[in-house]
């Protein structure tokens, strides 16, 4: 069993701002179980027990706000008897551009404070699985917490539609394939791009394969060109032992 995570603050005023992406992907995968949110007040956390293709999932919504966020993240643990290892929490990170999504296993906040709440509250652990949803570019500074908090603009949500649906697809292959086969679907990849931007970009792949591909047969050739030279001088060797050396 996986419990899936996702991070947000509770109640209509955060509904739509870039903070609860968290709960958006959360709520995309709920329509794959199938299943309906039920708030278990012990556990802090509005929660789904189902299925996500073949595996048993718990989906949660820590009810506590971004802040003490491990508060429930643990008690979801511990009342299914579970290990942080088997948790994925899925969080908005302001340091990546909206249109971008990263799997990460382990690693620090990063000053995100849900994460930073779940750290804690593990006793310092910071090997569970993570998936980054990009709300960025950061303001920084002061303007980061108001950042956060806004909503995300009309036209740009479009894009965030698009990523919340592709981060949920994404959590059907980490559950179906594994973290490594799900961090090479979306890492890296730039959701905002065009169908034109994305052709470019894939052909720019493509040559940079072949050119990797020829580069790597140039210098393998090249290897057994001199094995060859050397195998010739060592037999020549053999058949004149006595021959003096070249003057």
């Amino acid at each position: 069993m996986k419990v899936i995570v996702g991070l947000g603050n509770p109640g209509s005023e955060y509904e739509l701002t870039r903070h609860n992406a968290g709960f958006q992907v959360m709520r995309r995968l709920s329509t794959m179980t199938g299943g309906e949110w039920k708030i278990v007040k012990n556990l802090q956390a509005a929660v789904i027990k189902g299925r996500i293709g073949s595996h048993d999932v718990v989906l949660a919504m820590p009810q506590t706000f971004m802040n003490l966020s491990g508060h429930a993240a643990v008690a979801i643990l511990q009342w299914f008897k579970l290990s942080h290892k088997d948790m994925l929490v899925i969080h908005d990170d302001v340091s990546i551009n909206l249109g971008r999504l990263k799997f990460q296993q382990a690693g620090s906040a990063g000053g995100q404070h849900g994460i930073e709440s779940i750290i804690k509250q593990l006793g310092g652990l910071k090997d569970f699985d993570r998936l980054k949803f990009g709300v960025g570019p950061d303001p920084g500074g002061a303007s980061r917490a108001n950042y956060v908090l806004g909503k995300v603009s009309q036209t740009d949500w479009w894009l965030y539609e698009k990523c919340i649906n592709s981060a949920a697809d994404a959590v059907g292959t980490y559950l179906d394939k594994g973290m490594l086969e799900a961090m090479n679907g979306v890492n890296g990849v730039n959701f905002g791009m065009t169908e034109a931007e994305e052709k470019l970009e894939a052909e720019k792949k493509r040559l940079k394969a072949e050119q990797d591909k020829a580069r790597k047969e140039s210098l393998e050739k090249e290897r057994l060109e001199k094995e060859r030279l050397e195998k010739e001088r060592l037999e020549e060797e053999d058949e004149n032992p006595d021959a003096p050396d070249d003057v």
